[in-house]
């Protein structure tokens, strides 16, 4: 007599720090609690949920949102505390699971046994969360990646609306109620991921983007239960090799595996200026020093970086970037330090200051080795060279080695032996 099949207990959770930047702001200055709170410069980076119930928005323009709240508190932002809160977490959910892939620093996916189905399995998970770090944390259950980042999407917005416009209920979800004012742990039920994302928008496709939203609403595809019902020949003819997936993600199918070593495609370093900044010296010094941690950051990984890329932006919010391929794969700070400087200098051409400025190498791959029988004593030499900056900046911080180029930030920018104090970026690598 043959066994009864039964669903495998192994899901995969979503884990998303609420309002993550803001939500760290409020931890660590009580007079903050329960007041909206934003924090960027120009942007809105991040956002509490009080300023979210009036309408503010991540990405938003900061004078957007000030006429939209009111009594809006805007502060400027310190990465590295977000960066330690999110490796604390990352920390955390290890001791929960033997495969974490942190896909940002507020954004992980688990694979976890959730046992008795009448249970949250997450709720210890995020109490630990909350003692330790002391931040809420929204959760999805699903039986791939992209059903459990769904439900963690509607967790999220059912904190933020409290019985508003968004539906309390989905088909094919199971919805644990919350305590407090912790967001509820939504599951997607095994085997209803396409009927759960059916009434979602298209935007909910993993890798779609703006750009994908559009061509979709060309064909006046809205819902998710609509791109489901196309041939694969419109989704080829709209994204080209993504099609295939893309479709099958429509239907709520995702092979996407929980990878805990994932593969690093690219290192970025970036930061806003505010007030905007006009002194080309200054911006020139600023990007050496940007690109001299990205580079520190690739050489102690040991990769090399096959292209790099300038991007910036104007005072009146409009962006751009240049980009330059090396052929061999480039890891000699000389070399990148020339690359980036030329892309900047002809990137930089009107007559106006700057609110942003970053520098991207990618794509990653790892760093060749010498095999020359007879190799050259100059990159011998700039080897060794690199090789003790790490070590001393290992020993005494980073900032105990500065180049000269970038002296002149250190001289103007408040600091420590670690990094400068520079203003929050976003939420990427």
């Amino acid at each position: 007599m043959p066994l009864e099949k039964k669903h495998p207990t192994e899901k995969i959770a979503h884990l998303d720090v609420d309002a993550f930047f803001a939500s760290i702001e409020q931890r660590d200055d009580p007079q903050l609690r329960g007041r909206p709170v934003a924090v960027g410069t120009g942007v809105v980076a991040s956002c509490s949920y009080e300023a979210k119930r009036q309408g503010v928005k991540t990405g938003m323009r900061l004078s957007d949102a000030r006429q939209l709240c009111r009594g809006l508190l805007v502060l400027p932002g310190d990465h590295r505390r977000y960066e330690l809160a999110g490796r604390q977490i990352l920390d955390i959910c290890r001791e929960y699971s033997p495969t974490v892939e942190m896909a940002a620093l507020d954004d992980l996916y688990l694979g976890l046994d959730v046992g008795d189905p009448e249970k949250n399995p997450l709720d210890l998970l995020r109490q630990h969360i909350h003692q330790e770090v002391g931040l809420r944390v929204s959760a999805g259950l699903g039986c791939n990646k992209l059903a459990a980042s769904a439900a963690t999407h509607h967790a999220k917005e059912l904190r933020r609306q409290r019985g508003g416009k968004f539906s309390h209920w989905i088909a094919g979800a199971r919805i644990f109620p919350a305590e407090d004012d912790t967001s509820p742990v939504v599951q997607v039920l095994p085997g209803q991921e396409q009927l759960y994302l059916a009434p979602w928008p298209v935007s909910i496709l993993p890798g779609i983007g703006p750009e994908g939203t559009g061509r979709f609403l060309r064909l006046n595809v809205r819902q998710t239960r609509e791109a489901a019902r196309l041939p694969l020949e419109v989704f080829c003819g709209m994204f080209g090799k993504r099609g295939p997936a893309l479709r099958d993600f429509s239907r709520g199918i995702d092979l996407r595996p929980v990878r805990p070593q994932r593969p690093v495609l690219s290192v970025s370093r970036c930061t806003s200026l505010d007030p905007p900044v006009a002194r080309r010296d200054f911006l020139s010094a600023l990007l050496a020093h940007l690109l001299e941690r990205a580079i520190s950051w690739m050489r102690f990984h040991h990769l090399a970086a096959r292209g790099i890329t300038v991007r910036l932006r104007y005072a009146d919010y409009r962006g751009e970037k240049s980009s330059q391929k090396f052929s061999p794969p480039a890891h000699q700070e000389l070399v990148l330090r020339q690359a980036a400087q030329q892309r900047f200098h002809q990137l930089y051409t009107r007559r106006l200051p700057l609110r942003f400025l970053g520098v991207e190498l990618a794509p990653l791959t790892p760093r060749p080795t010498d095999n020359n029988l007879f190799p050259d004593p100059e990159n011998q030499r700039l080897e060794r060279l690199e090789e003790c900056k790490d070590s001393i900046r290992q020993r005494f911080g980073f900032m105990s080695l500065v180049s000269g180029k970038a002296l002149l930030v250190k001289q103007e920018l408040p600091h420590d032996c670690d990094n400068l104090r520079l203003r929050a970026p976003c939420l990427t690598r």
